[in-house]
């Protein structure tokens, strides 16, 4: 990732249960996203959520639904992470879930390896 380029977070909201080709939603796009050389990724587990459905997922034993919500959260440049939504989007139309995708500015302050990956 370049410093002189401008730079962004895509957030993908997607349900722990969503599943594309056999395999957790979230994974498949942390993988696909690797695979395009994003700059990173992680994935957070939420407690609570409602979204377009306006359901109460809740970890709660007497809730409606207990599919937590899991945020994708992917940064490089905003030309690379436009370009990923794409097959970000590509992949949820499949699992045939919804969900939400954003894309921020943001501004890098430091994007460096640790120790233990330099050579």
């Amino acid at each position: 990732m370049k410093t002189n380029e401008k730079k962004g977070v895509l957030k993908i909201y997607v349900g722990e249960s969503d599943r594309v080709y056999s395999k957790p939603l979230y994974e498949e796009i942390v993988f696909e996203a690797r695979k395009a050389r994003i700059a990173g990724a992680t994935v957070y587990k939420g407690i609570m959520s409602y979204g377009a459905s306006h359901s109460i997922h809740t970890l709660k034993i007497f809730a409606l639904s207990s599919d937590m919500p899991v945020i994708i959260e992917i940064i490089d440049t905003r030309e690379k992470l436009k370009e990923f939504a794409t097959q970000a989007n590509a992949l949820m139309d499949e699992s045939k879930k919804g969900g939400l995708i954003t894309l921020q500015d943001i501004e890098v302050l430091r994007y460096e390896k640790g120790q233990k990956y330099k050579s």
